[in-house]
């Protein structure tokens, strides 16, 4: 089975339009859509870190080429390497998720709605499709054509407690690598 998503990294140029999954369904997690995507596209790459129990991004990589696609609202970006990682202090930047579907309604144009949780929970454990019952149902009759998956650094303020957590387990992930 194969489901289409989109996927984007802000501040990275990192820009995949309708993407073919194999081995990913609708209620696959986040989690293993990015691994997807790491397989399937090598320019593409991730780290993660564990906060005693809750598995977060800790880094995201991509190298932008000239056969890569240009984000739909990119200036033109040059060619290279680009990472950017959480960065761990008072005010905080850390990654963040959001979902979302394209589709239509009785043949409509295509249209896109966001798909909402409270909170932002572990990346390794949200499904794909989870909407919130809270925020409401889908609308019925609406036909998913692509799910859309976007990745970005937001700024936090962060407690010094979370903050040594943080930087515990980058140091976990540090050391496993050499």
């Amino acid at each position: 089975m194969s489901l289409q998503v989109s996927f984007r990294v802000v501040g990275l140029y990192c820009y995949f339009q309708n993407l073919q999954l194999d081995n990913v369904t609708e209620t696959s997690t986040v989690k293993q859509v990015l691994d997807a995507i790491k397989a399937k596209e090598s320019a593409f790459d991730y780290a993660a870190v564990d906060l005693g129990g809750k598995e977060i991004v800790d880094t995201m990589s991509y190298s932008y080429s000239d056969s890569s696609l240009k984000p739909f609202n990119a200036t033109n970006p040059s060619n290279g390497f680009r990472d950017l990682s959480n960065h761990i202090a008072s005010t905080s930047l850390i990654w963040q998720y959001y979902r979302s579907v394209t589709g239509s309604m009785n043949g409509s144009e295509p249209f896109e709605i966001k798909l909402l949780s409270r909170g932002q929970p572990s990346y390794a454990i949200q499904k794909l499709n989870f909407n919130d019952s809270f925020f409401g149902a889908l609308p019925t009759g609406f036909e998913i054509s692509t799910y859309n998956l976007t990745w970005r650094l937001v700024q936090i303020q962060m407690s010094p407690e979370n903050q040594a957590k943080f930087m515990i387990a980058k140091a976990n992930l540090l050391s496993s690598k050499s």
